[in-house]
């Protein structure tokens, strides 16, 4: 069991218990390196999420970007309100894996006169990136009509790194705040259906939220109340352990009171991240010289954020589990030529040896999106633990899809 009124750290307790229980004994059958990811939680996600929203009257979207998985998307499918997507292939994908049965949501810089007609085709909502793609559409777009909404860029954010500040100044991302106020005070019928802005990266805080919505309820007023719906994006890893609730349910409040029909939020990282985890080896033991290097059977192409962020996993180690005071330190590194190739160090109470299993974890959203088969070590396979705690094997590891990557239709006629 996964419970949802719990710490970060009771959480993830739960999961090293399910690991326990339905992967460590099936070991010996699992390759490595493998993704393998947890119904259970996945569902006390989507249940934290929606006995905190429905209250407010918040519909919950599942942004899929994080992980597109077809068994996750089945799973939030019945729960949700609806899908984002952010490219034609994201959306072809979902409804090819649902049908037309399921509101999906499109929202990207991406859209352009080329791919129009598909996203058009297979898009319920578009969240138009600008106002220029916006005067475009209503002059030349042609066919089917989804609603059509604005991204907006508040110009309000928490995020750390202005690498992932979506809000940052000079953006691609939305309308920036002084165009679109100008274009508030300028338009008498603005051809749109919603606005969305996303401004939230892994936030710990509401504050850049109740701050959007504020400005947004302060300069667009005019506007609000003949609108079908306002998108306020996600970005929130846990929706009640977040600073500034109180003010965040209250102006919640206030947008419905602005005549808003619906009120949309479509995080993904915080559904999947801790559903999903990076199963790995020792396969060598290595006195550097400088300190001991465990070699694992993986690499950090298989978790780019690690890389990236510069940030170690925390890793669960089943009979030799991680100790802040244990006696034995390694470098846990991949298995590549990269010397970079590094998920951090950890200490152990006794020494590690080849076989030592690993899981990493944390790694449900965004790893698998972007893994790459770095050298030719090819992408994990893929494993599910059900509700039930079977174990089942999805998918393999494949080197037609390392092989395809380099393959050219070109012919050699040296």
């Amino acid at each position: 069991m996964i419970r949802t009124e719990a710490s970060d750290e009771e959480r993830q307790y739960d999961i090293n218990r399910c690991l326990e229980l339905s992967v460590v004994p099936e070991l010996p059958r699992v390759n490595t390196p493998a993704f393998v990811y947890l119904d259970a939680a996945l569902e006390a996600n989507l249940d934290e999420y929606l006995d905190f929203l429905t209250p407010l009257g918040v519909d919950l979207l599942y942004s899929v970007k994080p992980c597109t998985l077809d068994f996750v998307v089945r799973a939030c499918a019945p729960r949700i309100a609806g899908f984002d997507v952010s490219s034609p292939g994201e959306a072809r994908l979902v409804r090819e894996i649902l049908g037309g049965t399921v509101p999906l949501h499109f929202t990207s810089p991406g859209l352009s006169a080329r791919n129009w007609g598909v996203v058009a085709e297979v898009a319920d909502y578009v969240n138009v990136n600008s106002l220029s793609m916006l005067t475009w559409l209503h002059a030349n777009a042609s066919g089917p009509r989804p609603r059509l909404g604005l991204r907006v860029n508040t110009g309000h954010s928490v995020a750390a790194d202005t690498r992932y500040d979506p809000a940052r100044p000079g953006s691609k991302l939305g309308v920036p705040p002084e165009l679109f106020e100008r274009w508030v005070s300028e338009v008498s019928d603005p051809p749109i259906s919603g606005l969305h802005f996303h401004i939230g990266c892994e936030s710990s805080t509401y504050g850049a939220t109740i701050a959007s919505l504020e400005w947004l309820m302060r300069v667009a007023s005019p506007l609000l109340a003949g609108l079908e719906y306002v998108n306020i994006g996600g970005g929130w890893l846990r929706p009640t352990g977040m600073d500034g609730l109180h003010d965040f349910c209250a102006v919640i409040g206030k947008l419905r009171a602005c005549g808003v029909q619906s009120v949309f939020t479509e995080p993904g990282t915080g559904l999947v991240r801790d559903a999903g985890l990076l199963a790995t080896r020792v396969t060598d033991v290595i006195d550097s010289g400088a300190g001991m290097v465990a070699v694992v059977d993986s690499h950090v192409g298989h978790a780019p954020e690690t890389f990236e962020y510069d940030w170690a996993p925390d890793l669960y180690s089943p009979g030799n589990e991680v100790a802040a005071d244990g006696e034995y330190e390694y470098e846990v590194v991949g298995c590549t030529p990269l010397a970079g190739d590094i998920f951090g160090r950890y200490r152990f109470p006794r020494p590690l040896e080849i076989g030592q299993p690993f899981f990493l974890h944390l790694l449900g959203a965004y790893a698998l999106a972007r893994a790459a088969p770095f050298t030719g070590v090819l992408l994990p396979s893929l494993y599910r633990v059900t509700r039930a705690g079977e174990l089942v094997a999805v998918k393999d590891a494949e080197f037609s899809l390392y092989r395809d990557m380099w393959r050219t239709h070109a012919i050699d006629r040296a």
